[in-house]
């Protein structure tokens, strides 16, 4: 008996009846069930991490041995368009798997850390706890660790999202349906999961700030204690992704949950408690996070590119701003369009903006104030975000504080997001209407616009889309729409939704087992122990290849040819370039920069791309320079007296070469 609880021993005996006593199998039942809504993700999580698989496209060609011959096992195609993603975000993080708990970074550049949220501090190594279990890779497997920190914004997206719907408006369902439109999104797909890095991580630690603020309120104050700081260290990662993208964001479910806390309390101590400890915690996890990165951000702020550019908002063709139920045509098609890609087009359900504004014109939305005080602003900052990219704001944009920093095709990408969250919540209210003349004109209205934004794609970026393609995805989307306010409390009706979505873009991620050739190769191989060797020595590497450059990141190499995501470190750059007079081409953030070997005495800088420079320069000119250059990789073979050949390798298809560099070498 002794695996009864003191409650159920107690009402055994008062009545004598031993049926209210549960076993222990119908607790644990009980309790599975109760809790499965956050349960069910983590299992599935754990699945995931166990096996080892993700979306990333490290499996690219460019980073193969052998693109004929690429080892592991992948389905469907990697992007090889996303190499922000293979070539520097998972080249970092298996960098950091390599070094262990070493925190080193090219000489050349100010630590990626805070941008690729992998700790630089005791602060930020809370913050970013995922990018510190990183450091375990020299005793845990690399495969896991990665999809570790690869699924935890997806995790926390579909267990946040539902519970802050719950909390909010009583309802899980619709909580489920934001979640899967904001992953299956054309805009997510085609970002690597971008857009949901930011939101899961603010959504779940919006929810769990209203269970702090709850806890805190009903005078529970250890539990509300640790939920609240748990927030705040959830919510101080919103500034560190990609900002322009975080700036769409984040901002309207912060301030959405902010509004409801303040009316579902009621008098000043309450109000106190529910928001106080929640906006202090956040605010104080973000500040010292941003303190131990403090290098880091003023040097990208001190950049020539992007340094402190002003944007402002700019019409955007209405294809891309309303086209997302066209984009699932875009792997099939692809984009012949010049200047842009399938990334740079690729929106999210902004269209869901005009379905509401006609469902509240419709008819009447009935709510309390506490969810009302959420929708308002996710409805407001939606529809400013959707005139950033869609009207001209001149010179007056360019004053607004953080929008100033998004340029407008990056709302186009992100606004649909808030678009989604709103459209949900504000059908957590809706009542089927008494004529189907409603729902069947708000279907009607979201095709129309659906086709237009389509014909707009295949005049502008997708002339291969074809006419049938816009009049399927414009029916469907009719249907949808009408089926959700039509049946808004069927089950059937959002799981057609999240359905209809998910096959749209579910096949434009490749499905990864392992690490490919980033650890199976037995180039690989060499550089870890390469790596470790340079790391122990103080020594440093230098390539010809922006794909070898990710071989040795991945493998944590120190290396000269890089990646500079943050900012130049200025005294290691005015080694290379001693009176500066190159400044314009390396104090830029997001670039990648590499070397092409010649005999030449002097070193030649060169930027063929805003975000590209190569130095044109002898191995044996850079070693006087910078000392700690002691081995070269070259695509050409070359024939310099400070140069030994030591080995040789094949990467991306092509053979590669390997130079120890001799110092006093001319």
């Amino acid at each position: 008996m002794i695996w009864l609880n003191r409650a159920e021993m107690m009402s055994a005996a008062r009545t004598g009846d031993l049926t209210t006593i549960r076993s222990p199998i119908e607790r644990a039942f009980n309790f599975l069930r109760r809790h499965r809504v956050i349960l069910v993700p983590l299992v599935i999580y754990a699945a995931l991490i166990i096996v080892g698989v993700t979306t990333s496209s490290i499996g690219a060609p460019f980073l193969r041995e052998d693109p004929a011959a690429p080892l592991g096992f992948q389905l469907g195609q990697s992007q090889l368009i996303r190499s922000d993603e293979y070539n520097t975000e998972s080249a970092l993080w298996l960098g950091q798997m390599a070094e262990g708990f070493a925190q080193l970074h090219d000489p050349l550049s100010v630590s990626p850390a805070y941008f690729a949220q992998l700790p630089a501090g005791p602060v930020s190594g809370i913050v970013f706890f995922d990018g510190t279990l990183l450091m375990l890779g020299p005793w845990l497997p690399d495969a896991m660790l990665f999809a570790m920190k690869w699924w935890l914004p997806t995790v926390l997206l579909f267990i946040g999202m539902p519970v802050w719907f719950k909390q909010i408006t009583g309802k899980y369902r619709w909580g489920y349906l934001a979640a899967v439109l904001i992953f299956f999104s054309p805009s997510s797909m085609w970002w690597s999961g971008r857009p949901v890095n930011t939101i899961g991580f603010i959504v779940a630690g919006c929810a769990l700030g209203i269970f702090a603020a709850r806890r805190l309120v009903g005078g529970q104050w250890i539990a509300g204690v640790l939920s609240v700081g748990a927030a705040g260290i959830l919510l101080a990662r919103f500034p560190s992704y990609y900002q322009p993208l975080a700036i769409v964001v984040g901002p309207p479910i912060v301030l959405a949950t902010a509004g409801y806390l303040f009316f579902a309390n009621h008098g000043v101590r309450n109000r106190l408690l529910a928001l106080g400890p929640l906006a202090l915690s956040g605010a104080a996890f973000t500040l010292f996070t941003a303190l131990e990165n403090w290098d880091s951000l003023s040097a990208v702020l001190a950049t020539v590119y992007p340094g402190d550019r002003r944007s402002t908002g700019q019409g955007q063709e209405i294809g891309a701003v309303f086209g997302a139920t066209n984009f699932g045509w875009m792997e099939s098609v692809g984009t012949t369009a010049l200047n842009t890609n399938q990334t740079e087009i690729a929106s999210s359900f902004t269209i869901l903006l005009v379905v509401i504004g006609f469902a509240f014109v419709a008819q009447r939305w009935n709510s309390d104030r506490a969810t009302a005080a959420a929708l308002i602003p996710l409805v407001v900052l939606a529809t400013f975000w959707l005139t950033w990219c869609t009207v001209s704001w001149g010179a007056v944009g360019e004053m607004i504080p953080l929008a100033n920093r998004v340029p407008y095709y990056r709302a186009t990408n992100a606004t649909g997001f808030v678009a989604t969250i709103a459209f949900c919540l504000y059908m957590t209210q809706w009542r089927t209407p008494q004529r189907r003349a409603v729902p069947a004109v708000a279907g009607g209205v979201a095709a129309l616009a659906s086709a237009v934004a389509g014909s707009s794609l295949q005049a502008i970026y997708l002339p291969d889309l074809a006419t049938w393609m816009i009049w399927l995805s414009a029916a469907a989307v009719g249907l949808v729409i009408f089926a959700l306010l039509q049946w808004p409390d069927r089950w059937y009706s959002l799981a057609a939704a999240g359905l209809a979505a998910s096959v749209m873009t579910a096949t434009a991620v490749p499905v990864l087992f392992g690490l490919a050739d980033l650890r199976a190769s037995d180039a690989a191989s060499d550089f870890l122990s390469a790596g470790r060797q340079a790391r122990e020595a103080g020594a440093v590497w230098a390539t010809d290849s922006f794909y070898v450059d990710a071989l040795l990141t991945a493998t944590g190499t120190p290396s000269l040819s890089a990646r500079q995501q943050m900012g130049p470190d200025r005294h290691n750059w005015l080694r290379l370039d001693p009176e500066g007079t190159n400044e314009n081409t390396w104090n830029r953030a997001g670039m990648y920069y590499t070397f092409d070997w010649t005999n030449a005495p002097e070193i030649k800088f060169s930027n063929p791309s805003p975000d590209i420079l190569v130095m044109t320069a002898s191995p044996c000119t850079v070693a006087q320079r910078i000392p700690e250059l002691d081995h070269i990789v070259s695509g050409k073979e070359l024939d310099m007296e400070c140069l030994e050949l030591t080995g040789e390798f094949n990467w991306s298809g092509s053979q590669h070469w390997i130079y120890a560099v001799h110092h006093g070498g001319a």
